[in-house]
């Protein structure tokens, strides 16, 4: 899209870092927001929960698409403040939403494949959304916020994995540091998902800023696997020995919120509007970096 102009919100996280880093190689024009607290000079402070912030920060980058990342992403903290997380994940997207509708702009929410229950395998988009845990709930408030408005789409994420730039630390990076030390680690064998890894997450919502597409759309990886044969596969592609990923279930660990067991994402729509789209394996992918 030629003069494209691409706002990506939360651009300090984990994706965001990867969705700057992949604008910048391919010479895309990526402006970037972060929390009000930010010393990084690339990055513009906004509080995304402030109207007259978000107003204003709008107005000067002046978007044609927006890449909608910033939220309460970590679900413990979602179920610790879920007022927090309703003001971040559903109220500020509605803001967002509101302005690009009025200015006819393109908005791209980044959503999550919590927003299913867990009881069914390889979901499509037009399967029921019934998200037991509260940050699921609340990334599925936002998506209806989205639905009938034109140029909105809801691009549903599976499980992200490999490295970013980010100097947030995450789950993956802690335990495969944990595995290259030589400490086994234990990951559940009852809950699945279609893991995708931050360079072709990011790469795919570039894409879609391009496209016209609406609505929802599932953007997981090729393989559905548990989280234990996951962190199997991260191992033996980073030369780490897979024995060290020990089995476990879910039910092994109390939980203050249900855990979905399956979310595993059907990419089929994806890949119709983005036919040329490679998505690797997990070996694939972290053997690439």
């Amino acid at each position: 899209m030629p003069g494209e102009r691409i706002l990506a919100t939360g651009a300090s996280g984990r994706l965001g870092a990867v969705l700057r880093e992949h604008a910048a190689m391919t010479s895309r024009r990526l402006a970037c927001w972060s929390g009000p607290t930010t010393r990084d000079p690339g990055l513009r402070p906004v509080e995304i929960t402030d109207p007259r912030a978000v107003e204003t920060a709008l107005a000067a980058d002046d978007p044609s698409v927006v890449i909608h990342a910033a939220a309460v992403s970590a679900a413990g903290e979602a179920y610790r403040d879920p007022e927090r997380a309703r003001k971040v994940n559903v109220e500020a997207t509605a803001r967002v939403a509101d302005w690009c509708v009025r200015h006819h702009r393109r908005l791209i929410l980044v959503s999550t494949d919590l927003v299913f229950d867990g009881t069914g395998s390889w979901r499509a988009e037009d399967d029921l959304a019934r998200p037991v845990m509260v940050y699921g709930q609340t990334k599925r408030a936002a998506e209806m916020v989205l639905e009938g408005r034109p140029g909105c789409l809801s691009a549903r994420m599976s499980l992200l994995y490999g490295p970013t730039p980010s100097a947030r630390g995450s789950f993956f990076d802690q335990a495969i540091a944990s595995l290259r030390s030589g400490v086994p680690q234990a990951f559940f064998t009852d809950e699945f998902r279609t893991p995708l890894d931050y360079a072709t997450a990011a790469r795919v919502l570039l894409m879609l800023a391009t496209t016209h597409l609406i609505g929802i759309v599932h953007v997981g990886g090729p393989e559905r696997m548990s989280r234990h044969e996951h962190m199997r596969q991260c191992a033996i592609a980073l030369g780490i020995d897979p024995t060290l990923a020990l089995p476990n279930q879910s039910r092994d660990v109390p939980s203050a919120e249900p855990r979905p067991l399956d979310v595993s994402l059907d990419s089929s729509r994806l890949l119709e509007h983005l036919p040329d789209l490679r998505r690797p394996t997990v070996r694939d992918a972290l053997a690439a970096r």
